[in-house]
């Protein structure tokens, strides 16, 4: 089996053309990509949402010394 990118193909589509027919090789189709679902779609920007809103440079394990402490 062959694999050429689509970029490499469609740059120059004769020439693969060409070795597929002398060669009987198929040209398969693009695969389409698969749906996400709503629900994992709504998951998904919210977790976007979220990234970036804690800063970086947060030391959580002082954090939560500090809250064990007041218990």
């Amino acid at each position: 089996m062959i694999v050429v990118s689509y970029a490499d193909f469609f740059s120059n589509p004769a020439f693969y053309k060409e070795k597929a027919e002398k060669s009987a090789i198929k040209i398969l189709p693009q695969k389409k990509e698969k749906k996400i679902s709503r629900g994992i779609q709504k998951k998904l920007d919210a977790l976007s949402a979220v990234i970036g809103i804690l800063p970086s440079d947060t030391d959580e394990q002082s954090i939560k010394n500090a809250r064990l402490a007041r218990q």
